[in-house]
């Protein structure tokens, strides 16, 4: 046979009588997922409502986490490097509070990456850098209610740690269902700035 099935998410880009006209094969664009091509193969290569509807459900979302955790840890290892410095320049020693002040770090990449794709439906706002930067927000209030600091540093976590979140919720444009190119070169043109004078400030 000459015929080749797309998925239709796979195959945004693909342009069927260009396709066909260089490499001869016919081009058929099957169900939203490839999992589904058995299906729509068995159904005479028709596809059904189920077959053309695009879901971004609970386990959709969380299936990008471990990739963002894991290009993210070089974020956390440099705050941690920083923060070691900082407090050796201050003629601090990196003992227990040290590691308590730098736990907030890592703590909101977990933050970004995970609790804001879960909780993606529910938080106030389109854009994804304020969904994550009203998360990060309320997880750093909550910290320092939790763990009392001195007022600047409060204020260093404030203009800090919000931007961490705002910029792995930003990330997470790409994988979702809904988001267009414009509407996300929109979304880093006017958050990128900001995102850095915060977190420069903190």
């Amino acid at each position: 046979h000459r015929t080749l099935i797309l998925p239709q998410l796979a195959a945004p880009g693909v342009s069927a009588h260009v396709a066909a006209q260089q490499t001869g094969f016919r081009v058929i664009y099957g169900p939203v997922r490839a999992a589904d091509i058995p299906r729509f193969i068995q159904n005479g290569l028709k596809a059904d409502k189920q077959m053309r509807t695009v879901t971004f459900t609970l386990k959709e979302r969380l299936a990008v986490m471990p990739v963002e955790l894991v290009q993210s840890w070089k974020i956390a290892l440099g705050a941690l490097i920083l923060h070691a410095v900082a407090r050796l320049f201050a003629g601090d020693i990196f003992d227990r509070s040290a590691l308590i002040s730098f736990l907030p770090f890592p703590g909101i990449i977990i933050i970004g990456a995970f609790f804001v794709p879960a909780l993606l439906p529910f938080i106030p706002g389109r854009p994804f850098v304020l969904k994550g930067w009203l998360v990060g927000l309320a997880a750093t209030i909550i910290f320092l209610a939790v763990v009392s600091f001195p007022p600047l540093a409060s204020i260093s976590y404030l203009l800090l740690l919000p931007p961490v979140a705002a910029y792995l919720a930003l990330n997470f444009t790409g994988a979702s269902t809904y988001t267009s190119l414009s509407g996300v070169q929109k979304e880093i043109r006017l958050a990128t700035p900001v995102m850095i004078a915060s977190a420069g400030l903190g």
